[in-house]
Formats: structure tokens, sequence, C-alpha cells
């Protein structure tokens, strides 16, 4: 079998996988353009307290509610007046922090109240609210955070928020169009309808990118090859089917290949991913261990809630610090501050996570960049390197104990390649609008190269039938 056969054959099969990549592709950049409008960067709950607002302590709520424990709480501000937020085995429960009294399905209330603030609509214009247990096509994994509270707004788009009353964030918001777009990119780009078996979905992926990746090999070396031949060839006489496979396929050969080695490379780490939202601290507070004097702490603080380090009590202070807060930590009998408590805390969430010991860094992470990019959500976080083979790196937000990123050099590895060799980062400095149009062409080109070696195919099935006819009739 010849190079042009070889060629033929792979591209044959790679065909409708490569079809339906490029044209989802091409959507994709698209979807940003149905976000709906909400108050996305919207600061919830961040108002400064202080001790004179909070009548009835921890101790005392737990008393006159007798509650034996509790495994946390914090405050929350709802419509003016602040709760205390009790998280119990039953689920959160909300007490009024002056009056004492409960608040009936207080998650319900305290998900419309921040949906209303971010969606910037009346509560009259819900249609349900509902908990969401799971990601679907309304909610994504790259949202992060289970369950959460879907509200739905009687609106023509067909609004949707997902609101987390554990943080105090809208993790995602969606409509019927975006909602749709994602739907058929999660199928024809991740191949979700295979998400029945996780393993054999990127079995099956990596399989199919492979056979591209060759395709792609072999169509250039077919050119290379036979470019003498092509360049004596009359125009006239070769199909435009075939003029514009070749001059476009060598044209934008090198973004077949590099979409193909980014989309593998990032589907590797998959096998072997660790599930992030598996892991929490989960801890039990006895009445006893909530006595503590608000007026010990100085300062504009926002909120608190607490920590066990070491297996001792301590307040997780947050305090305003510009934009962002600053977390500090208080002994819950001395009122002694803990230095460098959140680092302390950090480590200590990464160690019982990870299984882990030996520490070779610790570093604190304010914003999105590099190997920690906004896909991973949670900020601020702590960056607790091991060392060992691989460099692993756990990413931690002591203020939930949740993980935002576990990653290890191969795996940061991958994540560049593909940051700028299939979404194309590296064009970021000419702008989103910029760096998706030069994405988008990329991908509708290498969907015409395809469309047009389909059309020769068929072209050629044609010519064959008929010389087979006349060969039949002689």
């Amino acid at each position: 079998m010849n190079l042009y056969k070889i060629h033929r054959q792979l591209s044959l099969i790679a065909l409708l996988p490569v079809l339906a990549w490029t044209l989802s592709g091409v959507m994709h950049p698209l979807m940003s353009n149905f976000k709906p409008r909400v108050n996305q960067r919207l600061a919830v709950n961040k108002e400064v307290k202080s001790a004179d607002q909070i009548q009835l302590s921890v101790d005392s709520i737990m008393k006159i509610n007798h509650w034996e424990d509790i495994a946390s709480f914090r405050l929350v501000t709802i419509d003016s007046a602040i709760f205390y937020q009790f998280k119990r085995a039953e689920g959160n429960t909300y007490i009024n922090a002056k009056s004492g009294e409960k608040l009936m399905n207080g998650d319900i209330h305290y998900a419309t109240y921040l949906a209303g603030l971010y969606s910037g609509e009346e509560e009259q214009k819900i249609d349900a609210i509902d908990i969401q247990k799971e990601f679907s096509n309304e909610y994504v994994k790259i949202a992060r955070i289970l369950p959460v509270y879907k509200v739905q707004y009687k609106r023509m788009d067909g609004l949707w928020v997902f609101i987390d009353v554990n943080t105090d964030r809208m993790t995602y918001a969606t409509n019927t169009i975006r909602s749709t777009f994602q739907r058929v990119f999660l199928w024809a780009h991740s191949w979700t309808f295979l998400d029945f078996n996780n393993t054999f979905r990127l079995l099956i992926l990596g399989f199919f990118i492979t056979i591209s990746f060759l395709a792609g090999v072999t169509g250039i070396l077919v050119y290379t090859r036979y470019r003498k031949t092509y360049q004596r060839q009359q125009k006239s006489r070769v199909p435009w089917q075939r003029r514009f496979h070749r001059t476009l396929g060598i044209g934008l050969s090198f973004t077949l290949l590099l979409f193909a080695l980014s989309a593998f490379m990032h589907m590797l780490p998959k096998y072997t991913a660790l599930d992030k939202t598996s892991y929490g601290s989960p801890a039990q507070y006895s009445q006893e261990e909530m006595i503590f004097d608000l007026d010990t702490v100085k300062g504009d603080w926002i909120n608190y809630q607490p920590v066990k380090i070491d297996g001792i009590n301590y307040y997780q202070f947050h305090f305003k610090a510009g934009r962002g807060i600053s977390k500090r930590y208080f002994h819950s009998v001395s009122g002694e501050e803990l230095i460098k408590g959140d680092s302390i805390y950090a480590v200590q969430l990464a160690k019982q996570y990870s299984g882990l010991s030996s520490v070779k860094s610790i570093t604190e992470v304010k914003k999105f960049a590099n190997e920690y990019g906004f896909i991973n959500k949670l900020l601020p976080v702590q960056k607790v390197q091991f060392e060992g083979e691989g460099n692993l790196r756990w990413y931690i937000d002591t203020q939930t104990t949740f993980v935002g990123a576990i990653i290890e050099d191969k795996a940061a590895f991958s994540g560049f390649i593909f940051a700028y060799f299939h979404k194309y980062h590296m064009f970021d400095f000419l702008g989103k609008k910029a760096r998706d149009t030069i994405m988008s062409v990329f991908a509708l080109g290498n969907f015409l190269v395809s469309l047009l070696g389909l059309l020769m195919y068929i072209n050629q099935k044609k010519v064959t039938k008929k010389r087979r006819k006349s060969r039949e009739l002689v």
C-alpha cells in the first residue's frame, strides 16, 4: 500500500470525528456571546461586622436549641439582617444573630436572596428552585461545586442561576440558548454520550485523536513527496476539490497536528485524575468549645468560623484587605493569634488529603495565572508543594477546605500545551475576540479540508464506478 492510500484510509477513519471536533470547535467561542448578563463580580456578604451587631453568642444559641455539637458556622446577611449559618448533620440552620429566631427553609431563602443579587431579578420572577446534586448539560463540570441550588427565572431567555449557599457564590449562570450550545459542544467535542464509562470514552477518543494525527502527518508526507508532480500538473485538469484540499491542507496542517497533539496530552492526565470534589475536612464542636469573646478581636473583620489545627480549636477570621480578604487565626480560649495560621492550616489539609508528609514549599495564590488558571474557580488558595517525583502541588482553599487543583509536572506541561496550542492563549495579548477569531478560522479551515477530502473520495468512487460500467459494456 503506497503512502497516498495510507493517508486516504486514515483520513476516512478519522473523517467523522474530525468534522465533529472542528465544527464544535468553531461553536465554542460563539458560546461566550450567549452568556446571560449577570452580576458575576458582585461582592456578597463582605460587609464589615462588629460584636455590637451580634447579641447572641454561638454557645448561647446551642444551649437554647439543645444542640450537643455543630460541624461549623459562619455569618450571612439576608436583607440587611445578620444570621448565623450553622452546619449540622441534618443540613444548614439559620438563626438570627440578634433575636435568636430560626429562619424556616433557610437555604431556600438565602439562595433566593443571592440569586436576586446576582441576576438583578425580582423574587416574583422565580419559576422554580431545585437542588442540583450532580453535573449536567446545564450545570457543567467546570462549575466545580456540588450541591448547589438551581434558581430558574421566568424570562424569555430561560435564565438559570446556580447558587452555593455555603460560600455565597454564584457558581454558574446559563440560559436556554447557551445550554443548547453547551450540550451540542460536549456531545460533539468531548463525546459525553460515552459518559456511561469514562475510561472507555477516553480510550475511544485517544484512538481517533491518534488516527487524526497520523492522517495529518501522512498528508504532509504525500504533499512533500509529490510536490514537483503537482507543480507540473495543469490546473484545469485537476478537480477544484483536490486543488483546494492540497492548498488548505498543507497550509493548516500544523494546526491540525497541534490540535490533535494538545488534545491527546490534555486527555492523558484524566485517566489518573483525582476527584477534587471528594475532599473535605469535617469536624465537630461542642457547646463548651464554642465559648468565645468577640470583643478580643480588633479590626475590620467580615466573617469568622471554627477550625481545628493539630487538634486545637481556632477561629479563622476574615479581615477586609483592599478588594480581597486576609485570614487570621485566633486560639478559641486564649485569643492568641497563630502566626502564619493560614499556611499551617493549608499544610495540615494537604497532608491529610494526600497522605504525604515532606513539604517543599508553600505559597499564597491570590490571582489566576500559569498552571492555576480561571477554570479552577477558587481564590485565594495556598499552594502546598511536596518533595518527591513530579513535585506534586496541592492548591487548598482554607475557607472551604476544598481542593482547587492537584498538579504535578507532567500535568502542568500538558496543561500548558493545551492552553497554548489548543485554546491558543499565546494570542491573549491580541485580546479575547482576536484569539477566538484565530481559533475559529483554524478550526473552520480544518473542517473544510476534511469536507473537501470527502468530496474527493465521493468523486473518485463515481469515476471508478463509471469505468467499471464502461468495461462491462465493452
